[in-house]
C-alpha cells in the first residue's frame, strides 16, 4: 500500500520523534552553515508564534504560556530526511 500509514501508536510516536529530531539538527546546521555565504539560503525562513507569552495568575500561582517557532529551509531537509528513515525502518 502506497503512503505513510501508521499502524498504531508507537509508529506515530516514532514518526513524531523522528520529525522532531530532523527539524531541530536540521535548524542547527541551517544556522550554523548558514554563517558561510554559499549555504546562506539553508537558513532562509519564517519564524511564527506568540509575540508575548499568557500570563495566568492563580493567587498562589503564575502560569506564563508561550510558544515561538523558527523554522528553516535545512529544518524542512532534517524533517524530510526523518520520513525517509522512519519509512526505512518499517520495511
Amino acid at each position: 500500500m502506497g503512503g505513510l500509514f501508521l499502524k498504531d501508536r508507537r509508529h506515530a510516536i516514532n514518526l513524531f520523534i523522528l520529525l522532531l529530531a530532523g527539524m531541530i539538527i536540521g535548524g542547527f546546521i541551517g544556522h550554523y552553515m548558514g554563517q558561510y555565504p554559499q549555504f546562506s539560503f539553508l537558513n532562509y525562513g519564517k519564524e511564527f508564534g506568540m509575540d508575548t507569552p499568557v500570563t495566568l495568575e492563580l493567587g498562589i500561582i503564575r502560569l506564563v504560556l508561550g510558544i515561538t517557532i523558527n523554522i528553516n529551509i535545512a529544518g524542512i531537509i532534517g524533517m524530510a530526511l526523518g520520513v525517509l528513515v522512519f519509512r526505512q525502518l518499517q520495511r
